[in-house]
């Protein structure tokens, strides 16, 4: 697959549209034990079938762990909220930008204030184990131009 076109394709096209969702008043312990099972990093918390937040490992180990929380503490609490998302047309480009602006790993693709996948690292590494030897070349002489661009200046 050439890379202009990894950039350009929709988030419904490389997204993983099984999405696990928990409620609001679900437990840390509970999360932890789904997650767990699952062999999963996230889940969509929705109240009243909207996302109003996510959980993931990385709050594991970096909010739940340091406070740390108690194991019955509601899901709530600890959350990720409001939820940053992206729209199912939105291009990989869109989403690789969005996730590392805000510094985040997992992005739920909301359509019409539902839930019809996420895209994480992985689905990226999906994209990258299709790129040709000549997309990588490419992506070289892109860097390398890019980096020594001011000293051929006129």
């Amino acid at each position: 697959m050439v890379i202009e076109e990894s950039a350009n394709l929709p988030a419904k096209e490389i997204m993983n549209p099984n999405v696990v969702s928990v409620g609001p008043n679900e437990t840390l312990r509970e999360i932890s034990e789904l997650m767990n099972k699952q062999k999963i990093g996230s889940v969509v918390v929705i109240d009243n079938d909207k996302a109003v937040g996510i959980i993931t490992e990385r709050d594991f180990a970096t909010k739940i762990m340091i406070k740390p929380y108690f194991p019955d503490t509601k899901v709530s609490d600890v959350m990720s909220s409001p939820v940053i998302y992206v729209s199912p047309n939105q291009s990989v480009s869109d989403i690789i930008d969005i996730m590392a602006n805000r510094e985040i790993r997992k992005v739920p693709v909301i359509d019409n204030g539902k839930i019809v996948g996420i895209v994480s690292g992985t689905e990226f590494l999906r994209l990258f184990v299709q790129t040709t030897d000549a997309d990588i070349k490419k992506i070289y002489q892109q860097y390398v131009k890019r980096i020594f661009s001011n000293w051929f200046e006129d």
